[in-house]
């Protein structure tokens, strides 16, 4: 009995030597490594977080700068339409005032209204242009927005003396100012555009 003590005894003795002088640097590398293994799994999950986040925010910067264009591309075409249209409507403004006024009580009312219904077309694409002008103001900036302001100014003081009777104010000098000032307008909307002429510079 005493024997098999003694042998337990030493087996556990051994055991122990073993455990803490052979297999502890084993466990410890081996926990280690674990360690290592988690910090990289926690690593790479941390990573991927900054990644996506960094994607996420390229996107969002990307679909802002797309919305910006867009909305300067819609305020230059709101504007050169509107422009194109109140160009067009002064023209017929001035050729329904410089009718005479018949005698023929008939032609007489036809003539009142046509200059009725002139001036109140003008009148529609005025405020229309009034709004494209200062929705490009706002979205466009620089130096489109200050030659609609000035196309707005002149046109409008033409279409006034026109309405009160005097169509000579509409003179080819007028004419030509406005086309002066048409031909900025284009300019600075081919710029805005990012329009090249043909010779692949902007203008």
């Amino acid at each position: 009995m005493n024997v098999l003590n003694s042998l337990v005894g030493l087996n556990s003795a051994i055991l122990i030597f073993l455990v803490v002088n052979v297999f502890k640097p084993f466990f410890g590398s081996y926990a280690a490594k674990k360690g290592e293994n988690l910090a990289t799994k926690e690593d790479i999950e941390q990573l991927t977080k900054i990644a996506e986040g960094i994607k996420a925010k390229i996107s969002d910067e990307y679909w802002d700068r797309q919305k910006q264009w867009k909305m300067r591309r819609d305020a230059v075409y709101d504007a050169w339409g509107a422009l194109c249209e109140l160009g067009i409507i002064l023209i017929k403004l001035r050729t329904a005032f410089s009718l005479a006024i018949p005698d023929s009580e008939d032609l007489k009312n036809s003539v009142l209204s046509f200059r009725y219904n002139a001036a109140a077309q003008f009148d529609a694409c005025y405020v229309k242009y009034s709004h494209a002008k200062d929705l490009a103001d706002m979205v466009v900036g620089k130096e489109l927005p200050k030659h609609l302001a000035a196309y707005f100014q002149s046109v409008g003081i033409i279409a006034n003396k026109i309405i009160n009777g005097n169509t000579e104010y509409f003179t080819s000098e007028r004419m030509k100012e406005l086309a002066d000032i048409y031909k900025e307008i284009l300019q600075e909307a081919r710029k805005e555009l990012n329009i090249k002429n043909s010779d692949d510079v902007v203008i």
